[in-house]
């Protein structure tokens, strides 16, 4: 016995368990590493897409034959993912279990624009009609550049439920009699419900009372023009087809005498 009182065969045997155990952790260690460097993809999570289709992302990102997990990079996965049409932003996340989960933020349609036969999405990019979008409001003509912007930043800006309650949009801006330029951001929407909603990019906020708008003035059964454009708190400015349509005969009357 030493002058710790710890005989030598005793510590001999404690470094024997010491390095055995040492070699049971690195083998834990290194088996786990080469497990979990050979999982394969399980299962394959798809979250945030409306229009764009779970195969389209699945494709995109080089999983359709489910490859082994962490061989993945994650990083080439978001940016080609990032190349559909639709899609804004991509999250990747991934578990040891074989998990897959892909959240992506999509754009929404705002319109499909005549002039150049494409849809116009909420940030702004044209992407091709190739039958797959149905239901949104058509642009009919051609509209200039920095007022088709004030277009699609004021429909951002509006509820995506009253955006599909139209089904024509027609620029048109609004000039005097002698030509002058009053107002060169107005529209005209035709809506789904028959009736017609004169805006301007100044007030399209407006259009998210519409349906409070639609209620209160009985537009379910008399049909008529809506003008969104005027800035009034305390009225609103409704006139029906059938007294349009009058006080337009009265005028090609006077036009004629």
């Amino acid at each position: 016995m030493n002058k710790k009182g710890i005989k030598p065969k005793k510590r001999r045997k404690l470094r024997v368990k010491f390095i055995l155990k040492s070699l049971l952790v690195i083998s834990l260690i290194v088996f786990s590493f080469f497990y979990v460097q050979n999982i394969k993809i399980k299962n394959i999570y798809i979250k945030g897409n409306t229009l764009t289709k779970d195969h389209e992302i699945i494709e995109k990102a080089g999983i359709k034959n489910y490859p082994k997990l962490y061989k993945l990079n994650i990083k080439n996965t978001k940016e080609n993912i990032k190349t559909l049409p639709l899609i804004n932003d991509v999250k990747v996340k991934r578990n040891i279990f074989g998990k897959i989960t892909i959240e992506v933020v999509e754009s929404k349609i705002l319109f499909y624009y005549k002039y150049n036969e494409k849809f116009i999405t909420s940030s702004g990019d044209s992407i091709e009609d190739n039958d797959k979008y149905y239901g949104y409001p058509s642009l009919i003509n051609f509209v200039p550049d920095t007022i088709i912007e004030k277009l699609i930043t004021g429909l951002n800006k509006i509820d995506f439920d009253i955006i599909m309650m139209i089904n024509e949009i027609e620029y048109s801006p609004y000039k005097s009699n002698d030509g002058t330029m009053i107002d060169d951001s107005r529209f005209i929407l035709k809506m789904n419900d028959q009736n017609t909603v004169v805006i301007d990019t100044i007030n399209i906020k407006k259009l998210n009372e519409y349906k409070t708008i639609y209620a209160s003035l009985n537009m379910d059964s008399i049909k008529g023009y809506l003008y969104l454009d005027t800035i009034t708190e305390d009225k609103i400015y409704f006139k029906s087809y059938e007294t349009a349509a009058k006080e337009q005969a009265e005028l090609e009357n006077k036009k004629e005498e």
